[in-house]
């Protein structure tokens, strides 16, 4: 009897895997259940949660899907005018103007690399500098071979350097005297040959295009940086890789120095003739502010923006401080800007009277300065714009020699009596 109710009572419980396994088996045979395939480590067992359907990007996109709708139908923007805008329309909106004006900077940027892109229709005189260059030698018109020095070229490409922003100090100096400031109608390179004669250290600089080294210059474009590119070898310190990489776009108050670089040919005066015994001159390639945004004085006459006076004050103090730093006592600048980049001549040249009289002066114990700063403009009628230099000319020449006058400084008011 106690064995037949032994065989009655429903077995133990299962000491292990493999048992409750087989024992689900006995089950599904004993009231004819259909047989289920198990694998190992699977989650088809009773009492295990069933995955859900759809991979976890698929409830990632209806998890937005649902949140999406939410917004949609509780969250709404007022604007200014009164009109009720769902918030994803203004999204769009939003998405759309950034697409189009994205649109416009690639344009503007394509087709500012097609004006500069000449490489297949170099200039004539581009080519013979760049045959030069590669040869190291050339012929003067008088015949005669003139050979380069390939070790004492190459040694100021590459020491070119890029002055970024950095805090540059100065020396301070016991006694100095007050630079000789001079406004002439001279070629900026000749004008610095003139002084190198004269036992100056002078730098010149380099007015250059901020995104493209030398511009025009393939081209024999008559801007003053394609005229340099042509006469000298700033090609090989600026447009070559990987100088090109890592100076270009030219930061906002960024610097290049190009230290040493060989003068071959004469100025426009001459025609630009190979020289027969070439020179060595220091550049600083500074990109000036294009199309800056001008608004009337008193007179009505059109000057620079108030930010726009900051920007170009930040460059002409970075420039300064980065010819000082390399040791140069002499500074032959031109009229920044002003021309083709339609920047004021009369708020130029204001900025850099400011900036000269105010911190670049002599006297005790004060900041190194320079002992001669020239700006050479040429007082002509450019060949293919309606630029008239001479108006820049006339205009440095008169700010330059008229007496600086300090910004008058208001009082405050008295309190009254206590």
């Amino acid at each position: 009897m106690a064995a037949e109710n032994k065989r009655d009572s429903p077995p133990s419980r299962p000491a292990s895997m493999q048992q409750k396994l087989l024992h689900f088996q006995q089950q599904q045979q004993q009231y004819n259940v259909k047989p289920i395939t198990i694998r190992p480590n699977s989650m088809t067992l009773p009492g295990f949660s069933q995955p859900r359907p759809g991979s976890r990007f698929v409830r990632l996109l209806r998890y937005g899907q649902h949140l999406f709708q939410r917004f949609k139908r509780f969250h709404r923007i007022r604007t200014r005018r009164g009109f009720d805008f769902n918030w994803y329309r203004l999204a769009v909106t939003l998405v759309t103007f950034i697409f189009f004006l994205g649109a416009f900077r690639l344009f503007a940027s394509l087709a500012s690399s097609v004006m500069f892109s000449q490489t297949n229709q170099l200039g004539p005189r581009m080519a013979e500098t760049l045959q030069a260059l590669e040869s190291l030698q050339y012929m003067t018109s008088s015949g005669k071979i003139i050979n380069l020095d390939k070790n004492k070229l190459y040694s100021g490409v590459r020491r070119a350097r890029l002055y970024q922003g950095s805090r540059i100090r100065r020396q301070i100096m016991d006694s100095q005297k007050d630079p000789i400031i001079n406004v002439v109608n001279a070629d900026s390179l000749d004008e610095a040959l003139k002084l190198k004669r004269q036992g100056y250290k002078p730098v010149v600089l380099d007015m250059a295009n901020r995104e493209f080294p030398g511009g025009d210059y393939k081209s024999d474009g008559t801007t003053q940086e394609a005229s340099l590119f042509r006469r000298t070898n700033l090609h090989q310190c600026l447009d070559t890789e990987p100088r090109r990489s890592e100076f270009y776009p030219i930061p906002s108050q960024g610097a290049i120095y190009c230290p040493n670089m060989v003068v071959m040919r004469k100025s426009t005066q001459y025609d630009e003739e190979f020289m027969e015994r070439p020179e060595w001159m220091s550049f600083l390639a500074v990109a000036p502010l294009r199309n800056p945004p001008l608004v009337p004085n008193e007179a009505n006459e059109m000057i620079l923006g108030e930010r726009a006076v900051i920007i170009t004050k930040k460059k002409i103090q970075h420039m300064f401080r980065v010819a000082l730093d390399n040791g140069h006592d002499a500074i032959v600048l031109s009229a920044f800007g002003c021309g083709r980049l339609h920047n004021p001549p009369e708020s130029v040249a204001m900025i850099f009277k400011e900036i000269i009289h105010t911190n670049y002066m002599g006297g005790v114990k004060k900041g190194r300065t320079f002992s001669v700063i020239t700006f050479a403009i040429t007082d002509y009628k450019s060949r293919d714009s309606q630029v008239d230099d001479s108006y820049n000319y006339d205009t440095f020449k008169r700010v330059m020699e008229s007496p600086y006058e300090i910004p008058a400084v208001e009082e405050p008011e008295s309190g009254g009596e206590a």
